[in-house]
């Protein structure tokens, strides 16, 4: 049954609330979701390869109403943690380490995503 989907990454218990059952409204949702998230890795790309710590902040705003209402766990974790090496300047390794973090958690994100909507 379509609404026992559960997530990793998401918390579907709000998607399907939100969706009322419409599971055109669900799939339309997540597309949402995922365009929101996609615009998020290319803006913080972007952020990382400048190290512009604006940039990065613009793209973790910008995307932070969606992290939240659907609790997107992983990234959130990810972007806290990138928001505080990028803060604090830390070496180049570990910045490095955290865009590779960042991109998986996106990654796995998008892919969940597009396995529910097929």
């Amino acid at each position: 049954m379509p609404n026992m989907i559960r997530s990793m990454n998401i918390n579907m218990d709000k998607v399907h609330e939100m969706s009322e059952g419409d599971m055109e409204f669900q799939k339309e949702l997540l597309q949402a979701i995922a365009s929101s998230v996609e615009e998020l890795r290319d803006r913080y790309e972007e952020g990382i390869e400048q190290r512009d710590e604006d940039l990065l902040h613009q793209a973790r705003h910008k995307v932070k109403p969606t992290v939240t209402i659907f609790e997107l766990r992983n990234l959130s974790q990810v972007l806290e943690e990138g928001k505080q090496i990028i803060r604090h300047d830390e070496l180049e390794e570990k910045v490095n380490s955290h865009h590779e973090q960042f991109l998986k958690a996106v990654d796995e994100l998008l892919r969940e995503i597009n396995e529910m909507n097929e």
